[in-house]
């Protein structure tokens, strides 16, 4: 028999709703309004200073190259990528642009010759310098080519470094060396190429940069 006397009792989907309401009014009372709020969404960039360097990158095409050994494959691929879309695809300059991420074994292309003579790192990594015959004691990378650091600079492409891995390596080296880990930290740091920009993890700078509309390619 129906409870005339309180329809609700007549509708228990109607009390169950009635009572889920509540609950979750309760629940988000108090909870800031979000509804406006601003995303960081494809192809968009925030205004961390970390992110500063995507800002130069404007092309409609924009690659992210991981370099994570020590040899001159990044700038191969970097160069490849911008000869073919400007001519197969016809690309004007600027349409395309790359990066390159140092880290790992990868990390030395991104200091000066002093630091390779310092630290061996040719000896380490067992870089011949092709007019020596002998364990490069210069950044063999740097210049002297198209597949260069200094070359690929100048056709657009930015070279980040990461401040993990530098540590890392710094604190190997000090142990190595019985050097204090910030003398050789700090060393490192400022014998990096000019142009060349330490991000805080290149993990995070992968992350961002795909975030931003940049594809990514381990090299």
């Amino acid at each position: 028999m129906t409870n005339r006397s309180n329809p609700d009792l007549a509708h228990p989907r109607r009390r169950f709703i009635g009572r889920l309401a509540a609950a979750i009014a309760a629940l988000t009372a108090g909870l800031p309004n979000v509804s406006g709020a601003e995303s960081v969404g494809a192809g968009s960039i925030d205004s961390s200073d970390h992110d500063a360097w995507m800002k130069s990158l404007k092309g409609k095409h924009r690659q992210f190259f991981h370099e994570v050994n020590l040899h001159d494959r990044g700038m191969l691929m970097a160069n490849n990528y911008l000869d073919v879309y400007q001519e197969a695809f016809g690309a004007k300059p600027g349409e395309a642009s790359g990066v390159i991420g140092v880290h790992g074994a990868g990390l030395a292309l991104a200091f000066n010759d002093a630091a390779w003579a310092k630290y061996r790192f040719g000896k380490s990594s067992n870089v011949i310098d092709p007019a020596t015959k002998e364990p490069a004691t210069k950044n063999i990378f740097r210049t002297g080519g198209p597949l260069t650091v200094e070359e690929t600079q100048k056709r657009g492409v930015v070279f980040l470094m990461c401040n993990m891995a530098l540590r890392r390596v710094s604190r190997s080296l000090a142990a190595e060396r019985g050097e204090p880990y910030e003398t050789i930290y700090e060393d490192l740091k400022a014998s990096s190429l000019p142009g060349v920009i330490l991000v805080p993890a290149m993990v995070v700078a992968i992350n961002r940069a795909q975030e931003a509309g940049f594809t990514y390619a381990r090299v």
